[in-house]
């Protein structure tokens, strides 16, 4: 009996100490530092639409946080724009990174996980979490608009009005009024007729002289990269402006190369070239990207031979010299 008493009080002491030393032995499971999510305004637009695609990071204050470096294309959508935000609150800070993208291509994207990279402020070891994928339909337009690509047929003959004096008259009056704006535009083409006018320059000319004052500028030694590659596109817009008439400075580079894909004026090789150097510009432009002074100097040769190769007036053989 007494030993029976001795086990039972064994027992209740041992199984408490047996418990507590279980759970101090067991790994304290620690809370992640960092939350990261990326999601997108919509999940179904149509072609031409823009569409927000955001990373949203939660973390201390005191966390540095590292998000990816996109080019100007991202899983199949350009880059059109982007921005940052951040907002702290007791301690916490909230970071949102946001781009604005675009495609013309119908189908189903999926834009990956994205790695952000943190570390404490006083360690120099980066850690890494993923966010979610993103999964985005981008819908034709003629799919949405039944019997859009069909062929409308011609609408009947418009009958001739029965009451043809008054547009007779009206029809009098409006070539009387052209003739004498005709005498008058001749009269005063006759008073100016001594005046001296100066041609324009050519437009291989007017870029030779922007080229070479950007040079003179020394943007790159500033630390201006951004700024020296925003005149340097601009430069070759205006040419290709004033040398084949195209709207280039008011367009994307998308909108842009869409248009000079179908035309004749410049060659296969221009147009890889053109392509290329845009593409180039927009990543220094719009995605942070630092080239090296190899690179950029490079650039400034492609918008160089594009203008050289491309100056020469139709039907005329005299050579000219570039800067």
């Amino acid at each position: 009996m007494k030993r029976l008493y001795l086990i039972f009080l064994s027992v209740i002491v041992l199984c408490p100490l047996a418990g507590a030393q279980g759970k101090k032995d067991e790994p304290k499971k620690e809370k992640l530092p960092v939350l990261a999510a990326a999601e997108a305004d919509s999940d179904s637009v149509t072609i031409g639409d823009k569409v927000k695609y955001t990373l949203k990071v939660k973390t201390a204050k005191s966390t540095e946080i590292e998000f990816p470096s996109f080019a100007e294309n991202l899983a199949g959508f350009a880059i059109k724009d982007f921005g940052t935000a951040e907002r702290t609150f007791f301690g916490k800070k909230t970071i949102t990174n946001w781009y604005l993208l675009d495609t013309y291509t119908s189908g189903k994207y999926t834009i990956p996980k994205a790695v952000i990279k943190y570390k404490e402020k006083d360690s120099d070891e980066w850690q890494e979490i993923e966010t979610n994928e993103v999964k985005i339909e981008v819908k034709s337009v003629l799919k949405e608009t039944p019997g859009a690509s069909d062929i409308l047929d011609i609408k009947g003959p418009v009958g001739f009005p029965r009451k043809v004096k008054p547009y007779v008259v009206s029809a009098v009056i409006l070539l009387f009024i052209a003739i004498i704006a005709a005498i008058i535009a001749a009269l005063i083409k006759k008073k100016k007729i001594h005046e001296t006018i100066t041609p324009p320059k050519p437009a291989y000319q007017m870029a030779y002289e922007a080229l070479e004052n950007l040079k003179k500028k020394d943007l790159i030694k500033q630390g201006k990269t951004k700024e020296y590659y925003i005149e340097l596109s601009l430069i070759v817009r205006h040419y290709l402006e004033n040398r084949f008439y195209l709207r280039a400075p008011e367009m994307t580079t998308e909108e842009f190369m869409s248009i000079a894909s179908d035309s004749s004026s410049l060659s296969y090789e221009h147009k890889s070239l053109l392509r290329e150097f845009l593409s180039h510009c927009d990543l220094v432009k719009f995605a942070k990207y630092k080239p090296e002074y190899t690179k950029i100097d490079s650039s400034f040769d492609s918008a160089k031979k594009l203008i050289d190769q491309t100056k020469k007036e139709a039907g005329t053989e005299e050579e000219e010299t570039s800067p």
